[in-house]
């Protein structure tokens, strides 16, 4: 279990790397306080990476499901939104390549 502990700017800065070793070996969360509200945390960074991992899906899914609704106001079946999706992709790598991939 992840142990979250509070620490004062003015600790962090006068011990970062103790800090940071914290962090890394046992596992905690450390909240960063500045005249006593929290303002940042140090976290593991394969933590930070699966919170970023969540995040992204979360967006892709916001988006997925947008151009879904989007789609079915137009009447798009999903094989036309699927066509105009790889016309468009092709277009932007033209103007961004000047070729379309292969």
């Amino acid at each position: 279990m992840t142990k979250k502990v509070i620490i004062a700017a003015s600790e962090l800065h006068r011990a970062a790397g103790k800090a940071l070793k914290r962090v890394a070996l046992q596992d905690e969360h450390l909240v960063v306080e500045r005249d006593g509200y929290p303002v940042a945390v140090l976290l593991p960074y394969r933590e930070y990476e699966d919170l970023m991992r969540l995040r992204a899906l979360a967006a892709h899914r916001e988006l997925v499901s947008a151009l879904g609704q989007e789609a079915e106001k137009q009447g798009l079946t999903e094989e036309q939104l699927s066509s105009e999706i790889e016309e468009d992709k092709r277009a932007v790598y033209k103007a961004a390549y000047g070729s379309t991939p292969d």
